[in-house]
């Protein structure tokens, strides 16, 4: 974003951005900020050779869509953990849920 404002500092540009372009330049940066810690988490999970196509899964599936084979073996990892859980019984699915619980409280 500095190198934008020095352009208009340097006069290489000749109008000014107006707010709502800076708002959608500083939105995309989040966005994107956002994005990479989101990658890094997963990979604690599936480790970080899958945390990217772990991301793609949920992106795919969130809207809908297939995710394709790769993006499914990349989170595999998670689905195997779930599934251990479940084989573990009752008192193991409560205390997921209650950190799914406390999770979601958590980002609010």
């Amino acid at each position: 974003m500095n190198f934008i404002k020095d352009m208009y500092k340097e006069g290489l540009v000749d109008s000014q951005l107006d707010e709502d372009a800076w708002a959608d330049i500083r939105g995309r940066r989040i966005e994107r900020l956002s994005k990479e810690k989101r990658v890094a988490l997963y990979a604690y999970l599936v480790g970080l050779e899958n945390a990217m196509r772990a991301t793609k899964f949920v992106e795919m599936a969130e809207e809908g869509r297939t995710p394709p084979n790769q993006y499914v073996k990349g989170y595999a990892p998670i689905v195997e953990m779930i599934d251990d859980i479940v084989e573990g019984g009752t008192a193991y699915i409560q205390q997921l849920r209650q950190l799914h619980k406390r999770a979601k409280k958590g980002r609010k």
